[in-house]
C-alpha cells in the first residue's frame, strides 16, 4: 500500500496541508518549529485509528492481496466505510519475518538503544521467524523493538541448530550415514547489509553463549559495541528492518540524518530501499543532501503558517527556477530546510569565514542561519540571484547575501546594490573579511599579555607601522587584482544570442548571430583598449600609494587583507586561525568594534525580516 494524498486541517501547529500524487519516496522538509514531526505523529495516529476528522489520506493498493481484501484499488479515509476497510486491513496478524506486509513501520528521531537483557534459552526454542508479533508491532518506534530484534536473531540461530541436530538424529536412526547440509545461514542477509553499510568491516557468526555479535577488521575481531555511535545506529535500524523484511508497507522515518555523517546516512537509506518490495518511505528531514537527492520523487516543503486558507504544503521540483538560481550560488534547493532566514556568505562549509561570522553574531540574531556558498566565483549571476532568490520569500524562507568587497558586481555602487536587492544583497566595504582583522589596537591587546616589555607587538603605533610596511609591496598586486577583475566583468561574458530568431533559415540566423558577434567584438575591444588600460592602472596605483603614504585609514579597506594578515601572523610567529580566534575574543563593544559595519548589516537583515513578518501577519 502507498499513500497518494494527505489532507490535514488545523492539525496544530499546521493550519492547512494538502498534497497529492505522492511517489514511493516522500520527503517532508521545512524549518524547525513548523510542525513536521507532529504532522507525522498525527498521520500515524490517523492510520492506526482512522476516522473522519482533521486528517484524511488516500491509500493505493500495491499488490493483488490488498485489492482483494479491500474490494477496491484505493481507500479514502474521508469516507467512513473506507475507514473501516483500512482498520480491518491494518489490524491483521503480522509475523516477525515470514510475512510482514501491508503494514506500517516507524523509526522515531530518538533512536538511543538501551541495555539489552540476555535471552534465557529453554530446551524448546521455536523458530522466531514464524511467530505472530501483533498487528501494531511496527508502530511503536525502534527503542521498543530493538531487544526483540537481537533476541530473535539469537533464537533463530539456536532453533536452526536444534532443527539440524534433530534431523541428524532422525537420519541416524533411519540408518543414514550422510546428511544434506544445504541449509541457509540466517545471518546471511544481516552480513550482506553490514558489509553494504560498514565495509571493509565484516560481520562474523554470532556468539550464542555470550549473546554478542562480532565483526572483523584487518584480521582482528571486535565486539559490535566498539563501533562508533553512528555506525551502531545505522546497524540497529537496518537489522530491525531486515528482521521484518517488509513488503507493501509505509515506512515513516523521522530525521534519518540525525547523529549520522552524510555518507553514512546516504548508505543507510540506499540499504533500506533495497530491502523488501514496493515499500513507500516518508522521510521527515532537515538534511539538504537527502532533499537534493530526492527531487525526482516527492519533496514537500512545509511553509510557516500564514492564515487558515493558505496551503502550507509546497511541492519542490528539480526544474524549479529557484533551484536553478541556487545552483549558481553553489547550492541546491535542500538548504531551505536549514532555517527560515538564510544568509548566504562566502567560504566553504567549515571555512574560517563562517566561524568568524558565527563568533560575531553569537546569540544576537538567533534566527539567521549562515550558509557558505563557496568562493567568489560561485556567484556567477548577480541579477539571477537577486530576481530568483533574494527578492522572494520562498515557502516562508527568506534569503540574504553578504559578500567581500572583491565580489561586488562591477559598475554598481553599494547603494545601487542595496536598492536593487531591496537590502538583501550587501557587500562589505573592505576588500576581504580579513581586512577587519587589521585594527592595531585590538592586535596590541592580544599580544600585550604574551610579549615582553618593549615588544613592538604590544604597541598599537608600532603594529600600524609594521602593517603599512607589509602593505607597501602589495600595492601593485592590489591594482592588478582590481584591473583584471574589472576587465573580466566587462568583457568576460560573451552574449551572441539574437532577438526574434524564431522560424529563420540558416542564412537568416547566421546574419543575426554574426551581427550580435560584431557588437560584442566592439564592446570587448573597447574594454581592452591599451591607452585606457594604462590610464586606469596608473590612476588606481597612484591613488592606493597616496592613501598608504598618507596613512589614510582607507588603505586598510582597499589592499587585500588576507595577504597582510598572513604576513603579520608570520612575523608574530602565530598561525592565522589562532590569531583570528584571539582577535574575535578581544574586540571591544560599541563604536570601537572593528566589525561594527558587519553587525549593522546583519541588523539590517534582521530588520527586513521583521518587517516582512509584520506585513505577512
Amino acid at each position: 500500500m502507498r499513500l497518494t494524498s494527505i489532507t490535514a486541517k488545523e492539525s496544530k501547529p499546521i493550519g492547512k496541508f494538502e498534497v497529492s500524487g505522492l511517489a514511493e519516496v516522500v520527503v517532508l522538509a521545512g524549518p524547525n518549529g513548523v510542525g513536521k514531526s507532529r504532522l507525522v505523529q498525527q498521520i500515524l495516529q490517523h492510520l492506526q485509528s482512522p476516522s473522519r476528522g482533521n486528517i484524511a489520506v488516500t491509500i493505493e493498493a500495491t499488490d493483488n492481496g490488498e485489492r482483494k481484501r479491500w474490494g477496491k484499488t484505493t481507500i479514502d479515509t474521508s469516507v467512513q466505510e473506507d475507514c473501516h476497510v483500512l482498520t480491518r486491513s491494518l489490524q491483521q496478524s503480522q509475523y516477525r519475518r515470514k510475512n510482514f506486509r501491508s503494514s506500517v513501520l516507524y523509526f522515531e528521531s530518538d533512536r538511543t538503544i538501551r541495555q539489552v537483557a540476555p535471552f534465557q534459552f529453554t530446551w524448546d526454542v521455536t523458530d522466531p521467524w514464524d511467530e505472530n508479533v501483533g498487528w501494531n508491532v511496527g508502530w511503536g518506534g525502534l527503542q521498543s523493538r530493538f531487544q526483540d530484534t537481537l533476541h530473535a536473531i539469537f533464537r533463530k540461530i539456536k532453533s536452526l541448530e536444534n532443527d539440524i541436530a534433530k534431523k541428524a538424529l532422525q537420519l541416524k536412526k533411519g540408518g543414514a550415514e550422510k546428511m544434506d547440509l544445504d541449509f541457509s545461514d540466517p545471518l546471511e542477509p544481516f552480513k550482506d547489509a553490514f558489509l553494504q553499510l560498514l565495509a571493509p568491516k565484516i560481520l562474523l557468526d554470532a556468539d550464542l553463549q555470550g549473546q554478542t555479535l562480532k565483526y572483523s577488521l584487518d584480521d582482528q575481531v571486535f565486539a559490535i559495541n566498539t563501533l562508533s555511535s553512528g555506525e551502531r545506529e545505522v546497524l540497529n535500524i537496518t537489522f530491525d528492518f531486515l528482521l521484518r523484511a517488509p513488503s507493501d508497507c509505509i515506512v515513516f522515518f523521522d530525521e534519518p540524518e540525525l547523529h549520522l555523517h552524510p555518507e553514512l546516512s546516504y548508505r543507510l537509506l540506499n540499504t533500506l530501499r533495497s530491502i523488501g518490495r514496493r515499500n513507500q518511505f516518508v522521510f521527515c528531514t532537515h538534511s539538504p543532501d537527502i532533499i537534493s537527492a530526492t527531487l525526482d520523487q516527492s519533496v514537500i516543503f512545509i511553509a510557516p503558517k500564514k492564515d487558515a486558507d493558505t496551503n502550507q504544503a509546497v511541492p519542490v521540483r528539480e526544474d524549479d527556477e529557484t533551484n536553478q538560481a541556487l545552483r549558481l550560488l553553489g547550492h541546491s534547493i535542500g538548504i531551505v530546510a536549514l532555517g527560515k532566514k538564510i544568509v548566504l556568505i562566502e567560504g566553504e562549509k567549515a571555512s574560517l569565514d563562517k566561524q568568524t561570522y558565527g563568533s560575531l553574531l553569537k546569540s544576537r540574531f538567533p534566527g539567521l542561519v549562515l550558509v557558505p556558498t563557496g568562493g567568489k566565483h560561485a556567484i556567477q549571476s548577480f541579477s539571477s540571484a537577486v530576481s530568483n532568490v533574494l527578492e522572494r520569500t520562498l515557502w516562508g524562507v527568506e534569503f540574504f547575501m553578504l559578500c567581500d568587497g572583491d565580489t561586488a558586481p562591477y559598475g554598481l555602487t553599494e547603494n545601487e546594490l542595496t536598492q536593487r536587492s531591496s537590502g538583501r544583497f550587501r557587500v562589505l566595504s573592505k576588500y576581504h573579511l580579513e581586512n577587519y582583522f587589521l585594527d592595531e589596537t585590538v592586535l596590541a591587546e592580544i599580544f600585550r599579555p604574551m610579549e615582553p616589555n618593549g615588544s613592538w607587538l604590544a604597541e598599537p603605533s608600532q603594529i600600524r607601522a609594521a602593517l603599512r610596511d607589509m602593505a607597501g609591496p602589495l600595492v601593485s598586486y592590489s591594482v592588478a587584482l582590481i584591473v583584471s577583475r574589472r576587465l573580466r566583468l566587462i568583457v568576460g561574458n560573451l552574449d551572441a544570442m539574437p532577438k526574434d530568431c524564431h522560424d529563420k533559415t540558416p542564412d537568416e540566423l547566421a546574419k543575426l548571430i554574426i551581427s550580435e558577434v560584431k557588437t560584442e567584438r566592439e564592446r570587448i575591444l573597447s574594454g581592452l583598449d591599451e591607452a585606457a588600460l594604462t590610464q586606469l592602472i596608473t590612476s588606481e596605483q597612484n591613488e592606493l600609494q597616496r592613501l598608504l603614504d598618507g596613512d589614510d585609514e582607507r588603505w586598510k579597506s582597499r589592499i587585500p587583507g588576507k595577504a597582510i594578515l598572513a604576513k603579520f601572523a608570520s612575523q608574530a610567529k602565530i598561525d592565522v586561525p589562532r590569531l583570528k580566534n584571539l582577535y574575535l575574543r578581544a574586540v571591544p563593544d560599541g563604536d570601537a568594534n572593528p566589525f561594527k559595519e558587519i553587525l549593522e548589516i546583519f541588523e539590517s537583515f534582521n530588520a527586513i525580516s521583521r518587517a516582512q513578518a509584520s506585513v505577512s501577519s
